[in-house]
């Protein structure tokens, strides 16, 4: 009797994972409010695949994704199945062998990285038209309808030159830096379905899952000395005037600035924390600083200081 109720619990927990997966990702896609929802898709079937078994996750999600490609079309269906399949996997082995969360982190943020250049390519390759020169298109129809108003607003054409000429800059910089928007994004969808469902398998009593504090967010020591070498490297293919140097440098830029930028507001998220705060005001300090400060200011050079220096003293002694 014991062993057919866990049995019919087991096959609603899956049927409701199922549920609230494709659910979830309808609205996503429908409803522009909703739309975070569609980063949250894999989370129900990483907590099923590590409550219960791997096989069971991927069939439950295989079985979500055709629901969801027979209400939208075959390319979204294949798009989820490359961008979540192989990312609620790798969570999955990594939580069940207990790996720290800076091993599950790097396994499973490549893992995702690679399935976006895969689904670059495929869609490159289905369209003729590859992601950046979509992008350019999409950048340079927003400049011309910003330029259309500002005509309307009587400007001169010398100052309506000087605005076009400033997008365009910015436009060709946000082209520049596509490969390490793509890294940092990975990064933090990662650290999203990893924190949420560890968080609900603690819910659910599996308690040997550690979960990540981001207070306690460390670079490894030795990170000014490989930034240190990027940028030497990045020099050197100025020097000898190597193509794709400036390509190179802007993105071992944004990538510096934003890993230091997190340690930063680790370190804020740690001293508030110290200090007795909830954690609604944590947040509120942390979405304050995200919003209004970009990545390369203080919050950023903090992180640097605080690599040095440790003034959170949780760095183990070598």
């Amino acid at each position: 009797m014991k062993r057919e109720n866990n049995k019919n619990k087991k096959i609603i927990e899956i049927l409701l994972a199922v549920a609230i997966s494709t659910i979830g990702m309808l609205l996503g896609i429908y409803y522009l409010p909703l739309q975070f929802l569609i980063f949250l898709y894999g989370i129900p079937f990483i907590v099923i695949g590590v409550k219960y078994e791997i096989n069971i996750s991927i069939i439950s999600m295989i079985i979500s994704i055709l629901a969801i490609g027979l209400v939208t079309d075959y390319i979204s269906g294949i798009s989820l199945l490359i961008t979540f399949l192989p990312l609620s996997i790798s969570l999955i082995y990594a939580i069940k062998s207990r790996r720290k969360p800076l091993e599950i982190m790097t396994i499973s943020t490549i893992v995702l990285i690679v399935s976006f250049f895969i689904i670059f390519s495929i869609m490159g390759n289905v369209t003729g038209i590859s992601i950046v020169n979509q992008m350019d298109e999409f950048f340079t129809q927003i400049l011309n309808t910003q330029l259309e108003l500002l005509g309307e607003m009587e400007l001169s054409p010398h100052e309506i030159f000087r605005f076009k000429d400033s997008m365009e800059d910015k436009i060709n910089e946000i082209l520049l830096q596509i490969p390490s928007m793509i890294m940092i994004f990975s990064l933090i969808m990662t650290y999203i379905n990893y924190l949420i469902s560890v968080l609900i398998l603690r819910k659910l009593g599996y308690g040997i899952v550690y979960i990540p504090r981001f207070s306690r967010f460390k670079l490894p020591n030795n990170i000014l000395l490989g930034v240190g070498i990027m940028f030497l490297g990045t020099f050197l293919l100025k020097i000898f005037k190597l193509s794709y140097y400036e390509t190179i440098f802007m993105n071992i830029t944004l990538l510096a600035s934003f890993v230091f930028f997190v340690q930063g507001l680790a370190v804020i998220d740690y001293k508030l924390k110290e200090k007795k705060r909830n954690l609604f005001l944590r947040l509120i300090v942390i979405l304050f600083f995200i919003l209004v400060l970009p990545l390369g200011t203080y919050i950023a050079f903090l992180g640097v200081l605080d690599v040095i220096f440790d003034f959170r003293k949780i760095r183990k002694p070598v």
